[in-house]
């Protein structure tokens, strides 16, 4: 569905009153089958809402409900989430719709094994996410925007398994691991790394003990001042499929990794480390290709270090187009069915209100009112 337009009729008393209304009907229709119950956030007074601050409903939320974050020009609280849980649901980094507003949250803290099975999608944060020892297993972060922050896997002597990373835009931002943990049956998949020189080397640390720990189909790139590490603080044991490295050292702090359909490239100014599937005991499974151009439609950008998550990062010929181990393109993926299209990744893949117009503004007591509103979905 790339869009729907319907037509609502209403008899009215207090337009206004009618429009917030529909708002919540609309929301609410559209979830009411898909989770157990529904608590909505806003702290724009604009927005309706239950509540105004993500702690208060977190505290009132039951294990498996669902959480609403509404985009707003103001900055929320950060959240802490114990023993239960829960999804937890905002617009998207940058919304595709009329008035698209993101929903930033500066970070939260996720405690406890019954936090297991969790969701986060569609939310900016911009401060650290800390997972503490007495933590949960089986976490998706999906369609998130992380700026310029650490995302703690690192407690100590831990065991951590089934964590999905996908759709995610890393902005200066890390997943850091302990090298004295455990970390197995981990997927990072279509997601954009990018670091600048300023903040961080290395968007992935401290995976040294990894099983079943997957990089596939991403794209890894930085500014034009010098080739930054993509992995750093001793990573071991990693799958790296289909992955574009654009002026990235991929071996620098990498070590006994497989590599298979991978491409590298290192534009002009930038340094050309050796292949990273011939070093520190890194194995070359075969299909990947050294210093080659990908030949994005947004190349250029990219070579600039240009920073911009919704540019075209598709690809249409060169050596990475349908050369991954699965037949499809090198880098991100724009699959036309599923969740996995890179384009769709700027909203959460909630239904979502793209615009509303009211078709008779004027409007006598005890008569209709007829609003047209474009719904779209981003699976």
């Amino acid at each position: 569905m790339t869009g729907i337009v319907n037509d609502f009729r209403f008899t009215v008393h207090k337009k206004i009153k009618i429009m917030k209304q529909l708002f919540s009907f609309l929301f609410l229709a559209i979830t009411a089958g898909a989770f157990a119950t529904v608590h909505t956030v806003s702290n724009n007074p604009a927005t309706l809402a239950q509540f105004n601050n993500i702690n208060t409903a977190v505290t009132a939320a039951a294990n498996g409900d669902t959480i609403y974050i509404h985009g707003s020009p103001n900055a929320y609280f950060a959240f802490t989430q114990t023993n239960k849980q829960l999804t937890f649901i905002g617009p998207g980094f940058s919304p595709d719709k009329n008035l698209g507003l993101a929903a930033i949250v500066p970070g939260c803290t996720i405690t406890g094994a019954l936090c297991a099975n969790s969701e986060y999608q569609g939310i900016t944060f911009t401060s650290t996410i800390a997972i503490n020892t007495a933590h949960p297993d089986n976490l998706r972060f999906i369609r998130n925007n992380f700026v310029s922050l650490a995302l703690q896997l690192g407690q100590s002597s831990t065991t951590y398994s089934g964590y999905l990373f996908e759709g995610n835009l890393f902005d200066n931002s890390s997943a850091d691991a302990a090298t004295n943990s455990t970390y197995q049956n981990f997927l990072f998949q279509n997601n954009y790394f990018y670091e600048s020189a300023c903040c961080r080397d290395g968007n992935i640390g401290g995976f040294f003990n990894s099983v079943n720990v997957l990089f596939d189909h991403n794209l890894w790139f930085g500014p034009t001042s010098g080739t930054r590490n993509a992995f750093t603080n001793t990573c071991r044991f990693l799958t790296i499929t289909n992955n574009v490295f654009v002026r990235r050292n991929v071996s620098g702090n990498n070590s006994n990794s497989v590599f298979n359909n991978n491409i590298t490239f290192y534009p002009a100014g930038s340094v050309n480390p050796s292949e990273p599937w011939t070093l520190n005991g890194n194995i070359n499974g075969g299909g990947n290709a050294d210093n080659l151009d990908p030949q994005m439609v947004a190349q250029a950008s990219v070579n600039a270090g240009t920073n911009n998550a919704i540019a075209d990062y598709t690809i249409a010929a060169g050596p990475s187009n349908n050369s991954g181990s699965d037949g499809k393109d090198m880098g991100f993926l724009f699959n036309a069915a599923g969740s996995l299209n890179w384009t769709n990744s700027r909203n959460s893949r909630l239904p979502r209100i793209f615009s509303m117009n009211v078709i008779t503004p004027t409007v006598a007591a005890g008569a209709n009112v007829i609003i047209n509103v474009d719904a779209r979905i981003s699976n």
